[in-house]
């Protein structure tokens, strides 16, 4: 199966642009393509353990099986801010 990856945030950076096209066998998971990354992008396998997939605008569970010719999202946890919302105006 023909799949397209769009990496987001640090991933971007860490994959580089002959991974965003992945050719995987029938019946793979999102577990199992993370694996895939993680084998042939050790420098980002970090990142991948915690990387959740998301397709049409939802996130898959662990063991949804990939559909030949869709595109899947990357996307890596994030952090910042000041950990408040809404931001006080006095600060």
């Amino acid at each position: 199966m023909k799949l397209t990856l769009v990496p987001f945030a640090i991933l971007r950076e860490l994959l580089p642009e002959s991974a965003l096209e992945q050719e995987v066998p029938e019946g793979t998971t999102a577990t199992q393509l993370m694996h895939l990354l993680a084998q042939a992008h050790p420098e980002a396998e970090g990142i991948l353990r915690v990387t959740r997939l998301a397709h049409e605008d939802e996130y898959m569970g662990r063991e949804t099986l990939l559909q030949d010719g869709a595109e899947y999202c990357l996307i890596p946890p994030v952090s910042g801010g000041r950990g408040q919302w809404p931001v006080d105006s006095d600060q």
